[in-house]
């Protein structure tokens, strides 16, 4: 029989309950060391709940599992737009989008770095995708200091957690060797000397300071011995045939710039967008990888005919655990009725944006608040797709004076560098849709 829930849950469970005021004593410790760590959110300490999230091994392994599935999956879909100018219609991608998907990367990977979300139900192994991120993947922070710091706490020394006991996952170091496998793949491609200490470029745009989570990127490169600088976009420069910034020249760009700003953009930040056209710098990931990213995707993997390349088990997959996606649109009067008349299982979502923006449920709204929501979102990139059966869990809270269980939704989203799992990032919250812009832990 299938163990739903690793024993270290109601250890962790009995624990709190049965010795409150030294559960919260270890709360308190926590949110003091979570609030001088670098996890933090819009320059804010993260949201948490103290509760470690325990899985078993075999539902590491299913993890480790359905990603890979999804990368082969995914990795079939890029090949295809590459080599089918008909079937790059399905996407509809700007001219420069298009141009920039279809220059080769150099390397074998064209998702070098992926945060992968779905709805895991831990009881029973099912699962359903919620998204796919690849362009300026992000959480990698919060999950390696909430996993430090809750690993080291009071609560799993009182239920007798030790090292030995436990894997997590690794988010920084692993990314390093995996962006240089590729830099040194891509000199190769390119009949060039990979350096020993190339230079590191990790480039967005910034309106502010840059995010904390740049900064410790950063020092991860640094301790490896490769020089290593954030850089915005704006700041770059074509000289000589090379991309420099700062007075350096730039060998590989770890690129956290999202694909559809950087288009946006592509006036201002010419440089970057000359020197990747040019072969003048490794860029990592690569802009094929919006292909995924763009929610779209998920459309088009429900057009069996436009999906044709994919053999029968990969088509089963689809079926079982990608939800239903389509193009909102009102020139079909029976699927409009369709989607008015079905609001509970349905939501709708922009086809390109992140942290939840725009994301509408349908059994949150009255039928006339939904239909307007639907008219609003018509004009604009939207998809409707249907609702997923979220998976739900009681989970510590500590707001009150007594520490109690509340059921919380939960996201596990699986952090995947070069084609392997390295480990999960968790959000919760009391909402179906979970993400930074509604209350998320």
């Amino acid at each position: 029989m299938r163990e739903a829930y690793s024993p270290w849950w109601k250890k962790y469970k009995d624990w709190v309950q049965n010795n409150p005021e030294e559960a919260i004593d270890a709360y308190q410790q926590v949110k003091e060391q979570v609030a001088g760590s670098p996890a933090k959110y819009k320059g804010e300490p993260v949201e948490f709940l103290y509760q470690p999230f325990f899985m078993t091994t075999t539902q590491w392994q299913e993890l480790e599992q359905i990603n890979q599935t999804m990368m082969q999956v995914m990795e079939k879909v890029i090949e295809q737009y590459v080599q089918n100018p008909v079937f790059r219609t399905h996407f509809d991608f700007p001219p420069l989008m298009e141009q920039l998907i279809l220059k080769d990367p150099g390397y074998r990977y064209p998702v070098p770095m992926t945060r992968i979300d779905l709805f895991y139900h831990l009881d029973t192994g099912d699962y359903q995708f919620c998204e796919i991120n690849t362009d300026g993947s992000s959480g990698m922070v919060e999950a390696r200091e909430l996993q430090r710091i809750v690993g080291n706490s009071q609560g799993m020394k009182a239920i007798g957690m030790k090292d030995e006991n436990l894997v997590q996952g690794e988010f920084f170091h692993t990314w390093v060797t995996a962006l240089m496998d590729n830099y040194r793949e891509w000199c190769l491609y390119h009949q060039r000397q990979p350096k020993d200490d190339p230079q590191v470029a990790i480039v967005d745009m910034f309106a502010k300071e840059p995010a904390s989570e740049f900064i410790e990127f950063k020092k991860a490169f640094e301790s490896r011995g490769y020089p290593c600088m954030v850089v915005d976009a704006r700041e770059l420069s074509m000289d000589d045939g090379r991309l420099r910034a700062g007075g350096k020249d730039i060998d590989v760009i770890y690129r956290r710039l999202v694909t559809w700003e950087m288009v946006e953009n592509a006036d201002i930040i010419q440089p970057l967008i000359e020197a990747v056209l040019r072969d003048a710098v490794c860029l990592v990931g690569p802009v094929r990888s919006q292909i995924p990213h763009n929610k779209r995707f998920f459309a088009v993997l429900h057009d069996e005919e436009a999906t044709d390349f994919l053999s029968e088990k990969e088509r089963e997959f689809v079926r079982r655990h990608i939800p239903y996606t389509a193009r909102l649109s009102g020139d079909d009067d029976e699927k409009w009725q369709a989607w008015l008349q079905n609001k509970d299982q349905l939501i709708i979502k922009p086809d390109d944006r992140y942290a939840s923006f725009g994301v509408f449920a349908g059994r949150d709204y009255s039928h006339d608040e939904w239909k307007k929501k639907l008219t609003m979102a018509l004009p604009q990139s939207y998809l409707v797709q249907q609702y997923c059966s979220v998976p739900r869990m009681d989970m510590a809270l500590f707001t009150n004076p007594k520490p109690d269980f509340h059921p919380f939704y939960y996201l596990v989203g699986c952090f995947v560098y070069n084609g392997k799992f390295q480990g999960p990032y968790i959000r919760v919250g009391s909402h179906s849709i979970i993400g930074s812009v509604v209350e998320c832990f």
